[in-house]
């Protein structure tokens, strides 16, 4: 009975270079088809990702002929998180092409990058929320997570491994952005810095990407950006991480503020995220 329960170790040597022969051949595909107009929106969940995606979705409207909603868009700027080789799916859109991924796979490769950050206890709080609210995480019937149980799995992992166990910790992505920014094409975004302005942030990021535009566009984008018009949106057409839901159960637009983490997340977590993550916060002016 136990030994039916292992694998042979014969095989054992085959599933390494089967998996390696995969890697090779998926790595292949992703620099057959990568431009050097790419750019990649990187970030933990729940930073601001999508927020941004759908200002500069505003701007790629007319490239690709139709409007773009919270609940599409996929359809403007594709996320495909550790999948890069999905990147070969999309040769028929037009440059710049801008593709979201969590779990970069072949962070190196990027041309340009934009780096998407949050306060780590602003995360945490939306992260929580968005995970309770999706039904893929609680499964019917099941207890729900509480808090201290999903920081304990949060801040030993960086995700909960059976969701999205490509996800790596807080202050690990954010070193790891930070260190590349030194010898890579990348800009670093704050959540913080997009709420207190986010024209001046959408302005920097089209600059960044070469992306040609008039005013009157970036007006437009900065309009549709405001937490009232995504949340009409969502409540109109839904959110397309909530699967076309409008709000029923919760939001995906939440709050849109920068310290509401202070008022849902208890002292004692608050405390050990701050305990885990000192230098990328004191880095990134959180602390």
């Amino acid at each position: 009975m136990k030994a039916s329960l292992l694998p042979l170790p014969i095989l054992h040597p085959l599933r390494r270079i089967k998996r390696a022969g995969y890697a090779c051949a998926n790595r292949r595909r992703f620099q057959a088809h990568l431009r050097p107009t790419d750019v990649f929106l990187v970030g933990h969940p729940k930073s601001g990702n999508t927020w941004l995606a759908l200002m500069l979705g505003v701007l790629l409207e007319e490239k690709f002929g139709r409007g773009i909603i919270l609940a599409n868009v996929q359809d403007f700027l594709p996320a495909f998180h550790a999948r890069d080789g999905r990147i070969a799916d999309y040769d028929n859109f037009p440059d710049p092409r801008i593709f979201r991924n969590e779990g970069p796979v072949y962070p190196g490769l990027y041309p340009k990058t934009i780096y998407v950050v949050r306060d780590p206890r602003a995360v945490y709080v939306s992260y929580y929320r968005h995970l309770v609210h999706d039904t893929e995480v609680l499964q019917e019937g099941a207890p729900p997570w509480t808090m201290n149980q999903f920081a304990d799995e949060i801040l030993a992992h960086g995700c909960l491994r059976a969701y999205e166990p490509y996800l790596i910790r807080w202050d690990r992505q954010v070193r790891q952005w930070l260190d590349r920014a030194e010898s890579q094409s990348v800009l670093i975004v704050r959540y913080e810095d997009m709420k207190q302005n986010r024209r001046a942030v959408l302005e920097k990021a089209i600059e960044f990407i070469a992306l040609e535009c008039s005013e009157a566009d970036i007006d437009r984008a900065v309009r549709r950006g405001s937490f009232e018009s995504m949340r009409n949106e969502e409540q109109t057409h839904g959110a397309e991480p909530y699967s076309g839901t409008k709000g029923e159960g919760g939001f995906f637009v939440r709050k849109g503020t920068v310290d509401g983490w202070k008022q849902e997340l208890p002292r004692e977590i608050e405390q050990r995220i701050i305990n885990e993550f000192p230098e990328p916060m004191k880095a990134l002016g959180y602390l």
